[in-house]
């Protein structure tokens, strides 16, 4: 229970400061009070939402039937109490009382579910140990940020916030995503559909490479992968490694005086390091050493089995890794959500609240997410996979800020293209398509981009059309 002294102080508030009574009422339950001092609070409370105001000098009259209670102990310990109140209605340190009852709610919500969490855990199965997540994540959100009352545009510093750098996008590498804003943002959810085998879980570590280039923190959540192939094509994109010695062919833009696609120009690239090399495993070892400071110590790969992650469990890890190795991530990325813990009564229901609760996540913590989701079967054949494209659970779109498509055509896969289609965002005009050039022989997302033109399907290279490219063109 709260402390005696605290608890008098806050009443005090509560049936004199017309300032704060409000505030308390609303953000503190009753329950965390103890003893007489929670019926008094009850009280006040019924007053409080009848006459919108504190009872002051009625608070006799709202607690009478204690005071003239027959039992002469109970009656005079009320009476104690409201004399005390009122004489601590002079000299009450409003603001300190107010910067402490943040903590106070933290401390008295943990102790309340103490002892549902204790029977949660006796029980030991599967579904009270979700439960006793639930609680602790449930206990931990308890917090009084409404204390803050938000920005007042008059404020110049809160109000011009906007154009602090820390609340723009992060980097893609991709010029003409980064101009305008479409990169992961905090406090956003950053979404990326594609078909299946399409480079999904590529996409994200091309995000998180670029997140490293320029020193921000990532946490990558792997529930498909494991931690080894995903450290692997990690080190194989930062560093440029094939699999085996051999060469590769990307493709670099030609444009026009109007920056209109009217080329293609083969580029053969041959890296330095492969997996087969005889030396890699101490050719490696040096470069991330030389790395480690600079990238390579700003991230986590962390994998969890297929099915089993709920967003509690995700929370957790997230505290653990700020506790332990005091790792604050700036940037989120889960591969993939729809493979984390799900209802299978209502999986669309239950895939919907996921999403909700990630961005939930995401805002609470004050980082950028980013997430992919697999396009449903009949985008496989078209033109241009759009929003409408995803599988499951359409409500996902409703809870990201930034909806990315993936589309590539077999035409565009021999050559390693592909199209990126802004198909939502929050903060520019989005329905913008931008066509990249890739090569996953060297772990590279993106090695050339540019905006789409009408042009760009009548250069494509003789022999590299089927009938699906033929009609897009004739579109």
């Amino acid at each position: 229970m709260l402390l005696g002294s605290l608890q008098e102080n806050l009443i005090t508030l509560l049936a004199f400061n017309k300032d704060h009574a409000l505030t308390i009422r609303n953000v503190v339950e009753a329950d965390l009070f103890g003893g007489p001092y929670r019926t008094i609070v009850a009280r006040i409370y019924d007053f409080i939402d009848k006459y919108k105001k504190p009872p002051k000098d009625h608070l006799a009259d709202i607690l009478s039937d204690k005071l003239e209670s027959k039992n002469a102990r109970e009656a005079d310990l009320y009476a104690d109490i409201i004399q005390s109140i009122h004489a601590a209605q002079v000299g009450i340190n409003t603001e300190y009382v107010m910067a402490q009852l943040e903590t106070f709610v933290k401390r008295q919500s943990l102790r309340g579910v103490a002892v549902d969490l204790a029977k949660a855990l006796q029980r030991d199965t599967e579904e009270s140990l979700e439960e006793a997540e639930g609680l602790l994540s449930k206990a931990n959100k308890q917090t009084l940020g409404i204390f803050d009352p938000g920005t007042r545009l008059s404020d110049k510093k809160r109000a011009l916030g906007f154009l602090d750098s820390t609340t723009v996008a992060l980097p893609t590498g991709i010029p003409e995503l980064d101009k305008r804003g479409f990169g992961p943002t905090r406090k956003e959810l950053w979404l990326y559909i594609a078909n299946t085998k399409s480079g999904k879980t590529f996409a994200l570590i091309h995000l998180a490479k670029m997140a490293l280039i320029h020193r921000v923190k990532v946490c990558h959540i792997t529930l498909e992968m494991s931690e080894a192939r995903c450290s692997q094509r990690y080190l194989q994109a930062l560093f440029a490694i094939s699999k085996r010695k051999e060469s590769f062919q990307t493709i670099h833009f030609e444009k026009d005086k109007l920056d209109r696609i009217n080329g293609f120009a083969d580029v053969r690239v041959t890296p330095s390091l492969s997996f087969d090399d005889p030396n890699i495993k101490a050719r490696l070892a040096k470069k991330i050493d030389k790395a480690a400071i600079r990238w390579l110590d700003n991230i986590y790969i962390k994998q969890f089995p297929t099915g089993s992650l709920t967003v509690n469990q995700l929370e957790a890890y997230l505290d653990n890794l700020e506790q332990t190795q005091q790792f604050v991530p700036d940037l989120l990325l889960i591969d993939y959500p729809d493979l984390m813990k799900l209802a299978a009564d209502n999986f669309r229901l239950a895939i919907d609240d996921t999403y909700k609760r990630i961005r939930g996540l995401l805002v609470s913590r004050n980082i950028a997410g980013a997430v992919v989701s697999q396009s449903h079967r009949s985008a496989a054949k078209s033109k241009q996979v759009g929003a409408e494209n995803v599988a499951e659970a359409y409500s996902k779109i409703a809870h990201a800020d930034t909806i990315i498509t993936y589309t590539q055509t077999k035409a565009e896969h021999k050559l390693g293209l592909a199209r990126l289609h802004v198909a939502g965002g929050r903060n520019d005009e989005d329905k913008i398509t931008v066509c990249i050039s890739q090569q996953y022989g060297i772990g590279a997302y993106m090695v050339d981009s540019t905006l789409m033109s009408g042009t760009y399907w009548e250069n494509l290279p003789p022999g590299n059309e089927d009938e699906g490219e033929r009609l897009i063109k004739k579109q």
